[in-house]
C-alpha cells in the first residue's frame, strides 16, 4: 500500500472508530449470531431426515434442499459441491450476482453463473418439492444471489475505513480537477475575446458573407461553455462511480451503472467492427474505380495532344470520349458497391430505390434523348469547337459543347443554348470546314442594265474581291451571270476566305470595294426598271468620285427624223 493509501485508510479508520464508539451500546445489544462460514468443512449441510435430503448452506443459513440422486451422486454430494462452487465465487473480485441464470436442459433446469454451472434441479427434485423445475431452479437462484449479495458487502472495519480514505481523497482531487477547469476556460473566454476580429473573423464565400464575425464569436464561446458544462458533468458522475466502487455494497451498482452506460458505445464498436469488411470492400472499390478513372484520363489527355494516336479516331474525340468512360466507370462502380452499403436489401432500401428509378424513368426521356443526340453529333463530326456554324435561324461560333447542349455564339455575343436533340433533326452549316483550306466561298449579286458591257462588270468585281481584306488571291475570284432578267442581268461575284469567323466584317468589305471600284469607272449600281428623265439630274455617283468641272446636264430634246438639236439651257 502507498503512502497516499495508508494515509487515506488512516483517516477512513479513524472516521470508523469514531462512529462505533457512538453506536457501541446499541449495536451490542442488537448484534446477531455469529454468522456459519460457508466452507462445507465448518458448516456441513444438512440432512432432512423425513425426505433424506441435504440443504445448501451460506453463513448458517439454509438457502435449498436437494431430495434426490443426480449425474451419480447423492444429495449430500450435490449440496457440498453446491456450497463450495457459491464459496469460490464469492471470492472473486469481480463476481456480478447479476450473472446468475438459469437454463433449461434436457436433465432439467440448471442455475449458471455466466457459463459456471453451480447447480441443477432435477425433476424429481421438483416432484418433492410439488413444483416444475424452471420454477424451482429460479426460486433456487433468487436465494442465491441473495446469500451471496449478503456475504459480499459483509466487510471488516478496515476495508470501510480505506473506502472512506478514497472518497475523501477523489474529493480533493475532484475539487483540484474542478478548479482546473474553471481556471482554463476562464483563460479561453480571455483568449478569445483576445482574437476577435483577428484569429476569430467573419466566414465569407468569395464577397458573401456566410457567418458573421460576432456570430461566430458567440458560436465558439457558446460552444466553450458547453464543453465546459460537458466537461464537469463527466467529471461529477465518475467521481460519484468511482466513489460507488470503493464500497463493497454499492460496487456492484456501480457497475451496473457503468455497464448501461457503455453498453450503447460497444455495441455502436460492436457495428462498426461487423461493418469493417464491407467498409474494407467499398475502399477497395473506390480505388480501384480512382485508379481505372485516372488510367483513362492520362490515355484521353494523351490522345488529345497526340501523343498517342489512334487509326480512325479524331483528337477532338478525346474529351467527350473521355467522359462518356468516366460515367460508364462510376456507374459499374456504384453497382458493385451498392450490395455492401449499410442497410442493402432491407425493404426501406429497396422501396427507396424503387422510388428513385420510377422517378428517373419518368424524366430521362428527354435528358437521355440529348445525351444520344450528342454522342451521335460528336463522332459525326458535324462541327467542332470555335467553328461557324448555322443550326436552323441561328449562325454563330461554337464555344461549348456538352453531352446534353450545344451553346453557340453569335456575332451579336448573344450565348444560345440549343438542345442536341433538336439539332439532330434540323440542318447544320459549318462554314469552319473549308475556310481551313483557303476554300470557303462568299458571293454576292449586283443587277446592271444591258447597255454596260458585261466584260467591265466581270473585271470591276473581281478587281474588288482582290482588293477586299480577307478575301484568297487563289483560288482567284470569278463572276457568274446568274440571270438575264427583263431589264438587267444579275451578275454574281465567287470569292475565296479562311475568315469563317469574320464573314460578316469580310461581306461588308467586299461591298465596300464593290462600291469603290464601281464609282471609280462611272459604272452605276443601277437596276432600270423604272421610268425616269436622267437628263438633268444629278448621277447617283458620289460628287467625290466625278470631275471637278462636273455639270449637271441640261434637258436635251431630239426631233424624230432629223438631226440633233442643240441642248436647250
Amino acid at each position: 500500500m502507498t503512502k497516499m493509501s495508508r494515509l487515506a485508510a488512516g483517516i477512513g479508520f479513524l472516521t470508523v472508530i469514531f462512529s462505533c464508539l457512538l453506536v457501541a451500546p446499541e449495536a451490542h445489544a442488537q448484534a446477531p449470531a455469529p454468522a456459519q462460514a460457508l466452507d462445507p468443512a465448518q458448516a456441513p449441510a444438512q440432512t432432512n431426515t423425513q425426505h433424506e435430503g441435504a440443504a445448501v448452506v451460506v453463513n448458517g443459513k439454509r438457502l435449498f434442499v436437494f431430495y434426490a440422486n443426480f449425474d451419480g451422486k447423492t444429495p449430500l454430494e450435490r449440496a457440498e459441491r453446491t456450497s463450495n462452487t457459491l464459496r469460490l465465487l464469492s471470492e472473486k473480485s469481480d463476481f456480478d450476482i447479476n450473472s446468475i441464470q438459469t437454463l433449461e436442459t434436457a436433465q432439467g433446469t440448471d442455475i449458471l453463473s455466466g457459463t459456471e454451472r453451480i447447480a441443477t434441479v432435477s425433476g424429481e427434485d421438483a416432484r418433492v418439492a410439488q413444483s416444475s423445475p424452471s420454477a424451482l431452479a429460479r426460486d433456487f437462484a433468487g436465494k442465491i444471489r441473495y446469500a451471496l449479495a449478503q456475504r459480499i458487502e459483509k466487510v471488516n472495519a478496515g476495508s470501510v475505513a480505506t473506502s472512506i480514505g478514497l472518497t475523501i481523497l477523489c474529493s480533493v482531487i475532484l475539487i483540484f480537477i474542478l478548479a482546473l477547469v474553471t481556471r482554463l476556460t476562464t483563460t479561453l473566454f480571455v483568449r478569445l475575446k483576445e482574437w476577435r476580429g483577428h484569429r476569430i473573423k467573419a466566414i465569407k464565400i468569395q464577397q458573401a458573407e456566410l457567418i458573421g464575425e460576432h456570430s461566430l464569436y458567440e458560436l465558439v464561446v457558446s460552444l466553450v461553455r458547453f464543453g465546459q458544462i460537458a466537461l464537469i458533468i463527466f467529471i461529477i458522475v465518475g467521481y460519484v462511480l468511482q466513489c460507488l466502487s470503493f464500497f463493497p455494497g454499492t460496487r456492484h451498482l456501480s457497475k451496473a451503472i457503468i455497464a448501461n452506460a457503455i453498453a450503447p458505445i460497444h455495441s455502436f464498436f460492436d457495428g462498426v467492427i461487423d461493418f469493417i469488411p464491407e467498409t474494407l470492400a467499398l475502399i477497395g472499390i473506390v480505388i480501384i474505380a480512382f485508379l481505372v478513372n485516372s488510367f483513362a484520363q492520362f490515355i484521353f489527355n494523351a490522345i488529345e495532344d497526340s501523343t498517342i494516336r489512334i487509326a480512325d479516331f479524331d483528337p477532338d474525340w478525346a474529351v467527350p470520349t473521355y467522359k462518356l468512360v468516366r460515367g460508364l466507370i462510376c456507374v459499374i462502380a456504384v453497382m458493385v458497391a451498392l450490395p455492401y452499403m449499410p442497410g442493402w436489401g432491407s425493404p426501406a432500401f429497396n422501396q427507396v430505390g424503387l422510388l428513385l428509378g420510377l422517378l428517373v424513368s419518368l424524366g430521362s426521356t428527354g435528358v437521355v434523348g440529348n445525351v444520344m443526340a450528342g454522342t451521335v453529333l460528336t463522332y459525326t463530326n458535324a462541327f467542332k469547337l470555335g467553328d461557324r456554324v448555322k443550326i436552323g435561324e441561328c449562325t454563330g461560333d461554337v464555344v461549348e459543347k456538352t453531352l446534353f447542349v450545344t451553346r453557340v455564339k453569335t456575332p451579336k455575343n448573344e450565348i444560345v443554348s440549343i438542345p442536341n436533340a433538336q439539332i439532330l433533326n434540323t440542318n447544320v452549316m459549318n462554314y469552319s470546314v473549308h475556310a481551313k483550306t483557303g476554300t470557303l466561298t462568299v458571293y454576292t449579286s449586283v443587277t446592271i442594265g444591258y447597255e454596260t458591257p458585261y466584260e467591265q462588270i466581270q473585271n470591276l468585281l473581281i478587281d474588288a474581291a482582290l482588293s477586299c481584306p480577307g478575301i484568297e488571291a487563289e483560288p482567284k475570284p470569278f463572276v457568274l451571270q446568274t440571270s438575264l432578267d427583263d431589264y438587267y442581268i444579275s451578275y454574281e461575284i465567287n470569292a475565296f476566305t479562311r475568315l469563317a469567323n469574320e464573314l460578316p466584317q469580310v461581306y461588308s468589305d467586299l461591298h465596300l470595294k464593290i462600291l469603290d471600284k464601281f464609282n471609280e469607272a462611272q459604272v452605276e449600281i443601277m437596276s432600270p426598271q423604272y421610268l425616269c428623265l436622267r437628263d438633268g439630274n444629278l448621277t447617283s455617283i458620289p460628287l467625290n468620285y466625278m470631275p471637278k468641272d462636273y455639270k449637271v446636264p441640261p434637258f436635251a430634246v431630239e426631233l424624230s427624223n432629223s438631226q440633233p438639236q442643240k441642248p436647250v439651257s
